[in-house]
Formats: C-alpha cells, sequence, structure tokens
C-alpha cells in the first residue's frame, strides 16, 4: 500500500491530525536548523572576541574590534559597558568631577542588562521545540483513541470477527501516535541540546562580566 492509499482510507479527523503532526514536526525541524546556525555563530564569534581580548591593550581599539563580533554575546556586552563608563565619564567631566565608585555599579547593571538581552535572543523560538515537544504525542494519541473507536464500532457491524478484520483498523489508528512521536522525540533532544549550549554561553558572560568589572576598577577602560 502507498502512501496516497493509505491517506485516502483513514478517517478525515486522522488525515488532520497528521497534518497538523506534519506541520508541527516541519516547524520544529526548522527551529532546530535555525537555532544551530544561531548557536554555533555565537560561539565561534565568542571564541574570536575572546582572543582580540587577550592580545589586545587598549580598550578603544578592542570597542572597534568588537563590531566586527555582532552575534558574539560577550562582544555585545563589552560595547554595552564600554559605552556606558564613556557616557559616564563625559558627564562627570562636564561637571567637573571625577568617576564615583557608584557608577562602576551602573556600569555592572549594565552589563547584567546587556547579558539578558543576549540570553533572550539565544533563547528565542526554543518555546516551539518545547511546545512541540509537549503536546505532539497527546495530538497523535488523540488520533489513535478516535481511530480505534471507529474501528470497533466498525467491527460491531461485522458478521464475524478475526484477526484480520481488526488488525487493519487498529494499525491505521497508531499511525498517528508513531507520528506524534516522531515529531515529539527530535524536539525533545534538540530542547535539551540546546538549552545546554545557551547554559555554556550563559556561564562564559557570567565569568567575564566579573574579569571587565575588575579591569575597569583597575582604570584599563581609560586606554
Amino acid at each position: 500500500m502507498n502512501l496516497f492509499n493509505f491517506i485516502n482510507q483513514i478517517s478525515l479527523l486522522a488525515e488532520i491530525v497528521l497534518g497538523f503532526l506534519i506541520f508541527l514536526s516541519s516547524l520544529s525541524w526548522g527551529v532546530i536548523f535555525y537555532k544551530w546556525y544561531v548557536l554555533s555563530k555565537t560561539n565561534s564569534e565568542n571564541r574570536g572576541f575572546v582572543k582580540s581580548f587577550k592580545k589586545v591593550d587598549r580598550f578603544s581599539r578592542l570597542y572597534q574590534d568588537a563590531g566586527d563580533f555582532r552575534r558574539s554575546t560577550l562582544a555585545f556586552m563589552f560595547r554595552s559597558a564600554y559605552e556606558k563608563i564613556r557616557a559616564i565619564e563625559e558627564r562627570a567631566a562636564s561637571r567637573g568631577e571625577g568617576l564615583r565608585e557608584t557608577d562602576l555599579e551602573i556600569v555592572h547593571r549594565t552589563l547584567l542588562q546587556a547579558r539578558q538581552e543576549e540570553l533572550t535572543r539565544l533563547e528565542s523560538y526554543l518555546p516551539i521545540l518545547a511546545t512541540t515537544a509537549n503536546i505532539s504525542p497527546f495530538v497523535g494519541l488523540f488520533g489513535t483513541v478516535w481511530g480505534i473507536i471507529h474501528a470497533f464500532r466498525d467491527i460491531s457491524h461485522q458478521s464475524s470477527v478475526s484477526i484480520a478484520s481488526v488488525a487493519p483498523g487498529i494499525a491505521d489508528a497508531l499511525v498517528t501516535t508513531a507520528a506524534g512521536l516522531f515529531a515529539a522525540i527530535p524536539s525533545v533532544i534538540a530542547y535539551n541540546y540546546f538549552l545546554q549550549r545557551i547554559r555554556t554561553v550563559e556561564s562564559l558572560a557570567e565569568s567575564f562580566n566579573m574579569e571587565l568589572l575588575n579591569l575597569m576598577a583597575e582604570g584599563r577602560w581609560k586606554e
């Protein structure tokens, strides 16, 4: 039996369930490929920025180089902090004052905000994977239960019942469960994998946050 003949023999509700599951599966695979590209690019540029951060001895030069790392979480945090402390310095200079200890606290909050913005960007579309993983098995199960109900209803209209007459209806009904699992399993694996990679980026960002604040407290940002 080919796929076209099989689809013609299942009920309308089963076709709707299968169509919905195919849509969820296609959507989740699109998200998987997109997030893989984004996270790979982010990790690659983070490594590149760390190398520049260790080599460059002037923050003004590093600020210019940071513009080349558009998808780097660390570069975004550095640009945000550098711009903030420069703005604070200009305002303080216009008043004839120097930087205060509380100014570093403002920079710290700026770094935290920049990190959160980047994490939000990295976590975008992950709810699609979580939703697909959670609801696909239940949608498939619903199609199976409905199919079994119809299979037993058809059996009740037959004068004699055999395994040959029962098996096709049950097999057709179980297809939606298989489709639900087919959509859910890759989504679960991908969601956990991407979440772990994002947590790694978050840990790296926290370490960079503290290192950058220490350097700024030493006055390195003036170089």
